[in-house]
């Protein structure tokens, strides 16, 4: 078979997505000119498309062997390299292919994105890149899709969302666009969650097998349901801080709006849930063993949370801590709850999930802790001497506590569940450490909290148990004789008898 003949048909072959007799193409041409660069390229590129990087570097070495002017096979060396972190060689390689290729846009875009990758990052350099590329090819959307792509690594969304908005002007259903859009459109940015689901669910219409797309629709549907166990955490929180300081009439009307306000809220997850996704996606993956069992976890404990907030509105000491026991019970069960959803979402199944989705989710939740949360937790402990219910402090502080140990041990989940895609083991330890440490610190918080609940000061009125009534055998009084009682009759003095004598 004639090489060009097999390099067409190869090209056939990975266009409709048969990888393999690609390879298979290619192979046998190979056996035929075992020195043609563009067979070599080719098989590189293959190599490279299917994650293994030594033989796309080893391929693409043979092809610049045979061809050292070929400025494709420098820019899979330069990418080989780059996936390798051997960023010096895969820079020489980079502008290698770019003075070879002076008005080349896709080696301009490799530049700027290696200029934004390693430890010596050049934002300038990579601006540069940018802008010369889209200046080449201004009305090409892949050329968008790569600038709004390195864009965002540069930390510069506006930039990007500007490019993903002119990419899709070009081309409206290019699939990278319209999942960078649902991306940004799920962050909060051009419509919110609503707006990114609707996007997925057009792209999913045209590319129903888009891996990436479907991962962020399942990241929407799992993160809707964590929320579940969020709001049990925030009621008993909440409720933990006012009741420190707030007298039980407060509490009382509290209480009753607070009971009200979680079910609303878990109706509410699920009815935006029900209308945003597609038919029957979430009966799917709501119907499993795993995800029934935390749904009940996470009513029964909520049930908890809100028995626990009833009694704490007495005023007896004793009731107040058996209330604050029951908060932190009703935390513990929320947070098995989040567990199970939360490894649920990262099981390999129907949507084949990025344990980096579930790493940045519970990064970001501890982050938020950390900034918005533990300073209010801190002065309230400082300042729990002056509050009306000092002890109260132990269960908002084994709530917090609660919280980051659930999100620490999710994130260690994620880097169990992704440990090979770490190259060097001192990049697991020292992720393992940074987990480590604050899990520690957290369990410990939880403890000494438990200990302030029991014998912290409690302001209130003990209940104390009424004496029983003494019971007593009526006796006969003693009957005096009637002649004791008699005593003699005197006159009463007349107003006519004269004084007695005085004694002078």
């Amino acid at each position: 078979m004639p090489v060009q003949v097999a390099l067409e048909r190869a090209r056939v072959a990975k266009e409709i997505g048969r990888i393999e007799e690609a390879r298979r193409i290619l192979g046998t041409a190979l056996l035929a000119a075992p020195d043609d660069p563009r067979v070599l390229v080719a098989l590189a590129d293959i190599a490279y498309d299917l994650d293994e990087y030594d033989d796309a570097l080893r391929f693409a070495g043979q092809a610049l062997l045979a061809d050292p002017d070929s400025d494709r096979a420098h820019v899979l060396v330069a990418m080989a390299y780059s996936m390798r972190e051997e960023w010096d060689l895969a820079l020489e390689h980079g502008y290698t292919a770019a003075r070879l290729r002076p008005h080349d846009a896709a080696t301009l875009l490799l530049l700027a994105l290696l200029h934004t990758s390693g430890p010596r990052k050049d934002k300038d350099r990579a601006r540069a890149a940018l802008v010369e590329a889209v200046a080449l090819e201004p009305n090409d959307a892949n050329v968008h899709c790569s600038a709004a792509e390195t864009y965002q690594r540069l930390g510069d969304p506006e930039a990007g969302r500007h490019h993903v908005t002119a990419g899709l002007a070009i081309d409206p259903l290019h699939v990278d666009l319209l999942r960078m859009q649902a991306r940004a459109e799920f962050a909060g940015f051009d419509g919110g969650r609503n707006a990114a689901v609707a996007t997925l669910r057009g792209l999913l219409a045209n590319a129903p097998t888009d891996t990436r797309a479907r991962r962020l629709l399942a990241e929407v549907h799992w993160r809707a349901l964590l929320r579940l166990a969020a709001w049990v955490w925030v009621f008993a929180g909440c409720y933990a801080a006012v009741a420190m300081w707030a007298p039980p009439i407060v509490l009382r009307v509290l209480s009753p709006m607070m009971f009200a306000a979680l079910p609303l809220a878990w109706y509410g997850v699920f009815r935006k849930l029900r209308r945003q996704l597609p038919p029957g996606y979430l009966r799917a993956r709501v119907l499993r063993a795993r995800v029934l069992f935390a749904l009940a976890a996470l009513a029964m404990s909520g049930l908890i949370v809100d028995l626990g907030a009833i009694v704490m509105r007495s005023e007896f000491a004793g009731l107040v801590r058996v209330g604050c026991v029951l908060l932190v019970l009703g935390a513990l069960g929320a947070a098995v709850g989040h567990v199970l959803l939360f490894t649920a979402w990262m099981r390999r199944g129907l949507d084949d999930p990025d344990p980096d989705d579930g790493l940045d989710f519970a990064g970001i939740q501890v982050v938020a802790l950390g900034v918005c949360v533990l300073p209010l937790v801190v002065v309230a402990g400082f300042v729990r001497g002056w509050a009306r219910q000092p002890a109260v402090f132990g269960a908002l502080a084994a709530v917090f506590g609660i919280v980051l140990v659930t999100l620490l041990i999710e994130a260690a989940i994620t880097v169990w569940l992704d440990r090979r895609a770490f190259r060097h083991t001192w990049g697991i330890a020292l992720l393992s450490l940074f987990i480590a440490v604050p899990l520690v610190g957290s369990g410990v918080a939880v403890w000494w909290s438990g200990g302030e609940i029991v014998s912290g000061e409690v302001r209130g009125r003990e209940l104390v148990e009424a004496p029983a009534t003494p019971t007593t055998t009526r006796r006969p009084l003693p009957t005096i004789p009637s002649r004791l009682l008699q005593t003699p009759i005197r006159p009463l003095p007349s107003a006519t008898a004269p004084p007695p004598p005085t004694e002078r």
